[in-house]
């Protein structure tokens, strides 16, 4: 007998190691990023379900969604403005994960026409790996919740072995384990929903700021081109007014304070501001000045206000909460025996796949780009036109269409 619980022990602490490697490693290390810098690039290449990830690149224009990009977005490390991509070859999760999304969805996205398709297969895409993100981990954890806990029990049953604690732990008649139960999960539902709540507003803030952002940038571009069409600065304009939407605008996974903090020498705004004045601002300045605030608005919406610390708290308090249960199954299996812990630990399975996947959506929220939750596909829509229109401007074809629809009058 003893025997048999010595191997159930092993094979608890080997199942459990096992569980906290792959669901919670990517959490701990950026904690470990932020506190201990100069061993992040070591522990950080490990994780398999990173924390942060780059928003996925846009889909091209043909028919076939190119899952080597879509592996750089999952492995990619968005914290950093000038980290570079992993060059490591990509394990079997990430294979299946970029298989699925790039099958599924091109699938999805065939009932759209062929300039409608790409945008759809992207947002497709993303949506299928935030999906594999929450639902898989927390499948995982359900699965070897249900296997660990019948083991967990029996070794506390030989770890206790006392006839008092077992009629105490079956009969519950001090009312010490149901309280600390009803702290623990009150205490965890308030921060969780709290968290959940706050993260939720600020991803509304980023969508207002966005909009606002890219409307403001349209009025420039316009204004700029009336102001500065024809004449041998137009191309230099163009250009930086291309380099604040490449640079700043999409930047959703850059640092804001980072971007906040920049010389004004490097700013394209000051350039176009430059640029467009002679010895006092031109009739742009108003704009600029608007755009400056819609930018603010939105950097200070993208700004985390959440500390990497506050995430592994939430995992410390969840594992609080699941770490009494295998007591009360040690109490219980003297009056139910083996077979109740197998009826248990489907319950504790459930529970803990429920647990982990609350706080895996609570993660996605938490990014500030690279899932379904964020901006990045309705951002890559709203700043199309913006694109569009600018490369036709650089390109010359805007001045003329311009001729062609509207010729000059031929005066007599």
């Amino acid at each position: 007998m003893k025997g048999f619980f010595s191997s159930a022990s092993k094979c608890a602490c080997g199942l459990t190691l096992s569980l906290l490697y792959i669901l919670s490693i990517g959490d701990l290390v950026e904690a470990f990023h932020s506190i201990i810098p100069q061993y992040a690039s070591t522990v950080r290449t490990s994780s398999i379900f990173p924390q942060h990830t780059k928003h996925l690149p846009e889909a091209p224009q043909s028919p076939f969604w190119d899952g080597n990009k879509c592996l750089t977005a999952l492995r990619s490390n968005p914290s950093n403005d000038n980290s570079k991509d992993n060059d490591d070859e990509p394990n079997l999760w990430e294979k299946v994960v970029a298989s699925v999304s790039k099958s599924a969805a091109w699938n999805l996205a065939k009932k759209y026409n062929r300039d409608s398709a790409p945008i759809y297969q992207s947002r497709a895409a993303m949506s299928i790996v935030t999906f594999a993100r929450v639902i898989v981990p927390s499948i995982l954890a359900g699965f070897i919740a249900y296997l660990i806990f019948p083991a967990l029990a029996m070794f506390l049953c030989t770890t206790l072995n006392d006839a008092g604690v077992f009629s105490v732990l079956s009969q519950d008649s001090s009312q010490f384990v149901q309280n600390f139960l009803t702290v623990a999960g009150l205490l965890f539902s308030i921060l969780v929903g709290q968290t959940y709540y706050f993260l939720y507003q600020q991803q509304e803030m980023v969508y207002y700021a966005l909009f606002n952002e890219v409307t403001e940038a349209k009025s420039l571009l316009e204004q700029v081109a009336l102001v500065s069409q024809g004449r041998s600065m137009y191309q230099r304009v163009l250009q930086a007014m291309s380099t604040y939407v490449q640079t700043d605008l999409k930047k959703l996974q850059a640092d804001p304070a980072v971007l906040l903090s920049a010389r004004p020498m490097d700013d394209p705004l000051e350039t176009i501001m430059y640029l467009t004045s002679v010895g006092v601002p031109s009739t742009v300045y108003e704009t600029v000045k608007s755009l400056r605030q819609a930018r603010a608005q939105r950097l200070g919406a993208l700004q985390r206000k959440l500390p990497t610390v506050h995430m592994v708290l939430l995992w410390i308090l969840a594992l609080v909460e699941l770490v009494s249960f295998p007591l009360l199954g040690a109490g219980t299996q003297v009056i139910g025996g083996y077979k109740i812990l197998t009826v248990e630990g489907c319950l504790f399975g459930v529970m803990t796949m429920g647990i982990f996947l609350t706080l895996r959506v609570v993660g996605e929220l938490w990014r500030p780009a690279g899932g379904a939750y964020n901006v990045d596909n309705v951002l890559k829509v709203m700043v199309r036109g913006l694109e569009q229109e600018l490369d036709a401007r650089m390109a010359g074809k805007t001045i003329e269409a311009q001729r062609r629809n509207f010729p000059s009058p031929n005066i007599v």
